[in-house]
C-alpha cells in the first residue's frame, strides 16, 4: 500500500471519529429537545436561513417537497417552527423558527458548543485555522449534490 492511500485511510477513520462524537451529541441534544434526528437537522437549516420556504428546504436537504411538508408539521405542532404567507407571493408559505425554538436551540448549541469544543482543544489557534482552511479546501472540490463518489467509467 502506498503511503499517500494508507495516509488517506487514516484520515478517513479521523473523520469516521470525529463524526460518530458529534452525532452522539446531537443524539442527546435532539433528546432534550424531544425531536428527532430528521427535525433537527431541518430546525439547523432553518436557523441558519432565518426564513425559508419548504421546496427550498427540500433541495437543501435533498428530499421531497412533501418529506419536508411532514417534517415541517411535526415541528410546528411542536411549536418550534412557524408558518408565514409571503408578502410578495401570498402562495408561498416562509418557515421561520418561532421564539421558543430559537431559545431553545441557542442554549442546547451552546452546550453542545462547549462539549464538542474540546475535541479541539489539542490544536492551538494555527493548527485549528489550519485544520479549517483544509477542510474548507477539500469541501470546496465536492459538487453541489455529490455523494463525492467518482462515476464508474
Amino acid at each position: 500500500m502506498d503511503n499517500r492511500r494508507k495516509t488517506i485511510e487514516e484520515i478517513t477513520e479521523a473523520l469516521y471519529s470525529i463524526r460518530r462524537k458529534i452525532a452522539s451529541e446531537m443524539h442527546l441534544l435532539s433528546d432534550e429537545m424531544q425531536i428527532t434526528h430528521p427535525q433537527w437537522i431541518v430546525l439547523h437549516h432553518v436557523r441558519k436561513s432565518r426564513i425559508i420556504n419548504i421546496k427550498d428546504l427540500a433541495n437543501l436537504l435533498a428530499i421531497t417537497s412533501s418529506a419536508a411538508t411532514q417534517i415541517v408539521d411535526g415541528l410546528v405542532k411542536k411549536g418550534l417552527l412557524l408558518r408565514k404567507r409571503n408578502k410578495e407571493d401570498r402562495r408561498i408559505l416562509n418557515i421561520e423558527l418561532s421564539a421558543v425554538a430559537r431559545d431553545k436551540f441557542d442554549s442546547i448549541k451552546s452546550a453542545s458548543f462547549n462539549t464538542l469544543s474540546a475535541l479541539f482543544d489539542a490544536l492551538d489557534d494555527e493548527e485549528l485555522q489550519n485544520y479549517r482552511d483544509l477542510n474548507n479546501k477539500i469541501i470546496s472540490r465536492i459538487p453541489a449534490g455529490s455523494t463525492g463518489r467518482k462515476e464508474k467509467d
